[in-house]
């Protein structure tokens, strides 16, 4: 039979009061009847129903953070960010994935608001436009992650991604290289989009032909950098100087697979990544990519987020700009 609160005062020899006091942090009490509470919460196994105390508080000590995937590295960042702005404001994060499927993304909005959560931030590039325009109506707290949405600006924390990977592009450019492979998501989504168009202005600009055989398509993951890595070395090493990822995590695997099949980073191909995880800085050699601040924009969106719930409109976050990294993963061809 499950402990009740009562069960836990008769134990420790208190009132329900003093139970639900040291248990919600609400009030003072007495170090004796605070350890007593905590050894009769344990042994009974007892612990206050959140949905109840929700109910009771008219607010949530919880914010809903939905975001792709995270086992990846760059929502693991994000992650981390908000978990400690949430924990200094004596609140917790509740999590759900959405891996690029509408249907998941729907599904795990709908869990998030059921949960009447205090702040909401989404990062979903998969919903269609009309279903999320419809949340952001309803829900005037919801932040939304690396996707602008027409009549909601004020609450879409993103960066420029095509100017982004222009400069990277031509920065490239003018260290020589004009065989350039470039990897994108398959998953089509918006950013991927913003920074492939960024590529392409780029190689316009200054005269440079696409070759379509060098434009991959992978996962955004490990695995997906593996998979394309694998697939440059079958089309040949003589067809492309340089290889642009998508994302580091792409670029990190990819630098793997070539150095495990003897291909020198940056004297055979070079590579660059975009976001500036840490772990671009701690390979060898060091990735050359693009920041994207998503640590800050992550916290920034909680902030603004919580702002909205209490109805504040005046609340207002900075603009995230994008700077080109240049560290060891780059040679420079000299004709």
């Amino acid at each position: 039979m499950t402990a009740t609160i009562r069960d836990v005062a008769k134990k420790a020899n208190v009132s329900v009061a003093t139970v639900s006091r040291v248990l919600n942090g609400t009030a003072k009490v007495s170090e004796a009847s605070r350890n007593a509470v905590l050894a009769a919460q344990r042994e009974l196994g007892f612990y206050l129903n959140a949905n109840a105390r929700t109910l009771a508080k008219k607010d949530s000590e919880t914010i809903g953070v939905l975001v792709s995937d995270i086992s990846d590295p760059y929502f693991g960042t994000m992650i981390k960010s908000c978990d400690m702005a949430a924990n200094a404001m004596g609140k917790s994060l509740l999590i759900a994935q959405g891996f690029y499927d509408p249907q998941r993304e729907q599904k795990a909005i709908d869990s998030l608001l059921s949960h009447q959560c205090s702040g909401m931030l989404v990062h979903a590039l998969a919903i269609d436009d009309i279903v999320l325009s419809d949340y952001m109506r309803r829900f005037p707290y919801i932040v939304l992650i690396n996707r602008r949405l027409r009549g909601f600006e004020d609450r879409c924390v993103i960066i420029d991604n095509h100017n982004g990977m222009y400069d990277l592009t031509n920065y490239l450019i003018k260290f020589g290289h004009k065989k350039i492979a470039y990897v994108t998501s398959s998953f089509g989504i918006s950013d991927a989009q913003e920074r492939f168009s960024g590529f392409k202005k780029a190689c316009a600009d200054n005269n440079i032909e696409i070759n379509p055989r060098l434009i991959l398509s992978v996962p955004p993951s490990l695995e997906g950098g593996k998979m394309a890595a694998e697939q440059l070395i079958k089309i040949g090493l003589d067809q492309f100087s340089v290889v642009m990822c998508y994302c580091d995590t792409i670029a990190a695997s990819a630098m793997s697979t070539f150095e495990n099949n003897g291909i020198k980073i940056p004297e055979d191909v070079s590579i660059t990544g975009f976001d500036d995880l840490f772990i671009a800085s701690c390979l060898n050699p060091a990735l050359t990519t693009v920041t994207n601040p998503i640590g800050i924009m992550g916290k920034e969106a909680l902030n603004l987020s919580l702002a909205r719930y209490k109805k504040d409109y005046d609340f207002t976050i900075p603009q995230f700009k994008t700077e080109l990294i240049i560290r060891k993963s780059v040679q420079e061809i000299k004709n």
